[in-house]
């Protein structure tokens, strides 16, 4: 399971993540004991690989990228969810709707 970017990204450092990006877990902390109002904060580290191409045949992911923070912290999770899904899909989630604050909900997919 992992989000594709289906956006070229163009970054301050004058980078640009091509359309086709793949944004992976590498892990996920979820402050279960600081549950507040049926929400859990989590803060979730990623990998960005350039292509599902380099994601699939197990390339290393893209590093030293400035401005493309790689982890998202202040995350919520669903009190609801976290009892029904995996700890993985929450994850996903959570990212894939920061993603979606930035570079717009239809240039963010979750392929499972």
């Amino acid at each position: 399971m992992y989000i594709k970017i289906n956006s070229s990204v163009n970054l301050t450092s004058g980078l640009t993540i091509p359309s086709g990006s793949v944004v992976t877990i590498a892990e996920g902390y979820a402050d279960v004991k600081s549950e507040s109002e049926g929400v859990i904060p989590a803060q979730v580290a990623t990998f960005l690989y350039a292509s599902e191409e380099a994601y699939n045949n197990e390339l290393s992911p893209v590093s030293g990228v400035a401005d493309f923070n790689p982890v998202f912290s202040g995350l919520e999770l669903s009190v609801d969810h976290y009892k029904n899904k995996t700890a993985e899909y929450l994850f996903i989630d959570a990212v894939k709707e920061a993603l979606e604050e930035v570079y717009g909900e239809g240039n963010i997919e979750m392929v499972l």
